[in-house]
C-alpha cells in the first residue's frame, strides 16, 4: 500500500481512490513518456495529461530506479487520502531576443485542492505579469498584474473509468488535431471496455470570437466536442478521433454533441449547420527500446467532382516520429526524429468563429496551416535534471488558420496552388532547453523545493515575414528560477 492506492501485482492493475492529472511544469508527463520508451511501464494510453497514480503505480514498480525519489516527491501534494493540500509556486522569468533587451516578469501557481473516497477536487490559478505585455492574453490586467484558472475540476475515478468537470489540459496523439498547451473548460469521461478497448469523450466552451463596430458588439460563443475510440494491446495502440468546433450568436450546446457516440459530421449534416469537423487516426508501436507514432488528421476531402466547389483541394496533416531510448539508467538519454506537414486552409473554416484556434493560437499543429517540417534531436533526464537539443528545417506558406476564407476554385476550373503557398519562409534552426531542481527543504509539515531552467532558439530564416530575398537571423533566450512550496491540510 502507498497513499491512495492498491497494487494488484498480477497483471500489474492500479486500482486508485482518487486522482489528478498532473500539468508539464514539473516534467512528470515526459518521465511517463521515458518510461514507457525504456519498457519500465506498459503501453500507455494515447491522451495526456497522465494521473498522479501513473507515477505512483511506476515508481512501486521500479522502487530502485534513478527517477523515483523526485517523482514521489513531486506527487507527494496530491497523495492525499480524504484530506487537502495546498500549493504555491512563486518565481522570476525573463527573456531576451533578437529585437528586444531583457524582461523580467513574476510568475506563480498556487490553490488548494483535496480528495474524499473517488471524489477529488482541484483549484490551482496561475498568475504571471507576462500576461500583461500578451496581446492575446484574455483576460483582466491591474497594475502589471495578471492572472488565470489554471487547473480547476471536480473529478471522480475508478481506475479507467472517470468523468471530470471544469478546466483542464487534454492532449491526443501527437497532438496534431488537440496539443493541449492551454486549459479550457470541459466535460470528460472515460471508462473501458473489455480489456482493450477504451472510450473518451468531452465536450467544452473555448473562448469567444467577438466582432466590434463604431455602434455594437456582436459576441460568437464557441465549442469544442471531440470523442475518441482507442485500442490498446502488448505492443500497439491504435485511436480514431473526431472533434467539432461549433457557435454562433446565442447558440448554445446541442445535445447530439452531448452524445459520445453520436457521428458529429452527420449531425451537423442532418441539422444543416456549417459546424466545423476534424477527424484524427493515431497509432503507435513499442518495441522497447524503439517507438513510432504516428498521427494524421483530414479536415475536408473532396469525394464527388460534379460541381465547381468539388475542386475545393484536401486538407489535412500529418506526423510521424521514432523515438530510441539510447540510456535508461543512470539517465535518460532519448534520441528522435520526426517529419510532420499541414496543408494550407486545414483548420480554417469561412466561419470565423469555428476556425481551429483557441485564445488566438492553434489548438493542434504549433505552426498551423501550410508548413512541414523535419526535426531531430535528443531529450535527456535525470534524477534532478534534464533538458532537450533539436535541430530543425521548416518550410512555412502565407497560409494562416487566421486567413480570410477564399475559393478560388470556384471561378478557374484550371485554378491550382504549390505547396507550401506564396512566398515560403525557409527555416533552419536550433533549440536547446536545460532545467534542475533540488534543495529539498521539510520544516514543521511544509515542504519547499527549488527549480531553475534555461531554454533558447536560434534560426536562420530566409524570406523573412514572407518578403523575398529578405533574410533574417532571430534568436531568443529564456531563464526561470520557481520555489514549490507546499503542505497538506486537515
Amino acid at each position: 500500500m502507498r497513499g491512495t492506492f492498491l497494487i494488484l501485482m498480477s497483471g500489474c492493475v492500479f486500482i486508485f481512490a482518487a486522482d489528478f492529472t498532473l500539468t508539464d511544469d514539473w516534467h512528470l508527463n515526459e518521465l511517463m513518456r521515458n518510461l514507457e520508451l525504456c519498457g519500465d511501464v506498459e503501453i500507455l494510453r494515447g491522451f495526456e495529461p497522465y494521473y498522479v497514480s501513473d507515477v505512483l503505480g511506476a515508481a512501486d514498480k521500479n522502487p530502485d530506479a534513478f527517477w523515483v525519489e523526485r517523482a514521489e516527491r513531486l506527487s507527494s501534494p496530491y497523495n492525499v487520502k480524504n484530506r487537502g493540500f495546498i500549493l504555491w509556486t512563486p518565481g522570476v522569468w525573463g527573456y531576451r531576443t533578437n529585437e528586444k533587451n531583457w524582461r523580467t516578469f513574476g510568475v506563480m501557481r498556487f490553490g488548494v485542492g483535496g480528495t474524499y473516497r473517488k471524489w477529488s477536487v482541484c483549484g490551482i490559478y496561475r498568475l504571471d505579469s507576462g500576461y500583461y505585455e500578451d496581446p492575446d492574453y484574455y483576460g483582466a490586467r491591474w497594475e502589471r498584474v495578471a492572472g488565470k484558472s489554471d487547473q480547476v475540476y471536480l473529478r471522480w475515478s475508478d481506475g479507467d473509468y472517470f468523468v471530470q468537470g471544469g478546466r483542464d489540459y487534454l492532449r491526443l496523439g501527437l497532438g496534431m488535431a488537440l496539443a493541449g498547451r492551454k486549459p479550457f473548460e470541459k466535460i470528460t469521461a472515460g471508462f473501458r471496455i473489455g480489456k482493450n478497448f477504451k472510450l473518451l469523450w468531452f465536450v467544452g466552451q473555448l473562448d469567444e470570437y467577438v466582432v466590434l463596430t463604431d455602434t455594437s458588439k456582436t459576441v460568437y460563443n464557441r465549442f469544442l466536442a471531440g470523442h475518441r475510440a482507442e485500442l490498446c494491446w502488448r505492443h500497439f495502440e491504435v485511436g480514431f478521433s473526431e472533434f467539432i468546433i461549433f457557435g454562433g450568436v446565442g447558440r448554445r450546446i446541442e445535445l447530439y454533441y452531448l452524445m459520445p457516440l453520436y457521428a458529429f459530421h452527420g449531425e451537423q449534416l442532418n441539422h444543416r449547420w456549417d459546424d466545423n469537423t476534424l477527424w484524427s487516426l493515431d497509432f503507435k508501436v513499442l518495441f522497447p527500446p524503439f517507438r513510432l507514432r504516428a498521427e494524421g488528421i483530414l479536415d475536408d476531402f473532396q469525394i464527388e467532382h460534379e460541381t465547381a466547389a468539388d475542386r475545393e483541394p484536401a486538407q489535412y496533416g500529418f506526423a510521424v516520429q521514432g523515438d530510441f531510448a539510447a540510456v535508461n539508467s543512470p539517465l535518460f538519454l532519448s534520441p528522435f526524429v520526426r517529419y510532420e506537414l499541414v496543408s494550407n486552409r486545414t483548420y480554417n473554416q469561412k466561419l470565423p468563429w469555428n476556425r481551429f484556434l483557441y485564445e488566438s493560437k492553434p489548438l493542434g499543429a504549433e505552426y498551423g496551416n501550410d508548413y512541414r517540417q523535419f526535426s531531430c534531436g535528443a531529450d535527456y533526464m535525470g534524477s534532478f535534471y534534464g533538458g532537450k537539443l533539436s535541430f530543425y528545417y521548416r518550410q512555412k506558406g502565407e497560409g494562416r488558420i487566421d486567413d480570410r476564407w477564399a475559393e478560388p476554385w470556384l471561378d478557374d476550373p484550371n485554378w491550382s496552388e504549390k505547396f507550401p503557398s506564396g512566398v515560403v519562409e525557409n527555416h533552419i534552426g536550433t533549440k536547446f532547453s536545460m532545467w534542475a531542481d533540488g534543495i529539498n527543504l521539510d520544516f514543521l509539515g511544509i515542504s519547499t523545493q527549488f527549480s531553475a531552467g534555461i531554454s533558447g532558439m536560434w534560426e536562420r530564416v530566409e524570406n523573412f515575414d514572407h518578403q523575398d530575398g529578405k533574410n533574417a537571423d532571430v534568436w531568443e533566450i529564456m531563464a526561470e528560477f520557481r520555489t514549490r512550496i507546499w503542505s497538506n491540510l486537515f
